[in-house]
């Protein structure tokens, strides 16, 4: 169980301006399955610092294997030893230290849940994707259910196994085990903090992703498509913000980079092209909102994924 959990008191830490800190880019060994999970290791010495304050898109896990580990957030702190588990959603603000002088070794694992949110699980995005919940909050009702911990602990440990081993139809079984994890805590989460979208909601909108998908490569007003679904644009806009944690100019880009990521790296296109090809008429807006999303420019993203696979 998790040793030691407290709210943090410190003022001046609660207001806090995420563009101060250190926005991690998550570097995916494979940029089509958006999963990273890896084991970090300490040697057997004293160290009170902390790393970095830092944050990223990606749900985040942490289990500890040896040794004892603090993380911390801007709300609480948690101290974790062997067994423990800790979740941090997504743009949580944290940092962490090694605990004692004994070897730490912990196995972290990032997950882009926008991506494995496919049409059927449509009514979790916003949930999971932190635009209507602070899935770090569920921590603490973690800590009532020590079978959960440690179901949690072992699909962690098999997640690293398949993604190390890499056989055949391992992104199946890691994929399988990431839902696993997900239902889980929908079954412990008592205060509802993970909640789904309204049928109903869920059934007006799934038209328009149809529609969105197919105008990535065009112009997609909201009042095309709220005229199309027979819908007022003041009141589809607010419709589609209440189902999916954000706006409809937002999840567009948000879809429009996802469509470049792929071209970039499936395609012999230009980057131009490939601007063109995601609805952007200006190469510099496209240059813009990329480099803002994945943190550094087309071509260095290209650069960078041809340099992990050789």
């Amino acid at each position: 169980m998790i040793e030691r959990v407290h709210e943090r008191k410190d003022q001046h830490l609660m207001a806090i301006n995420l563009t101060a800190y250190d926005n991690e880019q998550v570097d995916y060994e494979d940029p089509n399955f958006r999963i990273k999970i890896w084991t970090i290791s300490h040697p057997p010495q004293a160290n009170i610092q902390y790393g970095p304050w830092h944050y990223h898109e990606e749900v985040e896990w942490i289990t500890v294997l040896k040794g004892m580990m603090i993380i911390e957030t801007t709300q609480q702190t948690y101290t974790l030893q062997a067994g423990d588990v800790v979740m941090l959603g997504s743009n949580e603000l944290h940092r962490s230290h090694k605990y004692g002088q004994s070897p730490l070794i912990y196995i972290v694992c990032h997950a882009d849940m926008s991506a494995f949110m496919d049409p059927s699980l449509l009514s979790y995005l916003a949930a999971f994707t932190g635009r209507s919940a602070n899935l770090t909050g569920l921590n603490d009702t973690l800590r009532k259910y020590p079978l959960c911990i440690q179901q949690i602990h072992e699909l962690l440990h098999e997640m690293l196994r398949d993604m190390t081993d890499k056989g055949r139809g391992y992104e199946l079984a890691v994929n399988a085990s990431l839902k696993r994890l997900l239902y889980l805590l929908i079954q412990i989460d008592d205060e509802q903090m993970i909640e789904p979208m309204e049928h109903q909601l869920a059934q007006k909108l799934r038209p328009a992703l149809a529609y969105i998908e197919g105008q990535l490569d065009s112009p997609c007003q909201i009042s095309d498509i709220s005229s199309k679904l027979n819908y007022n644009s003041s009141y589809f806009a607010k419709l589609f913000k209440k189902g999916m944690g954000m706006t409809f100019t937002s999840y567009v880009q948000m879809r429009r980079m996802k469509r470049a990521e792929q071209l970039l790296l499936t395609e012999t296109w230009s980057v131009t092209e490939i601007s063109g090809r995601v609805g952007f008429t200006s190469p510099a807006q496209f240059y813009h909102l990329f480099r803002r999303h994945f943190g550094c420019t087309p071509r260095q993203f290209i650069e960078q994924r041809n340099t992990h696979k050789m």
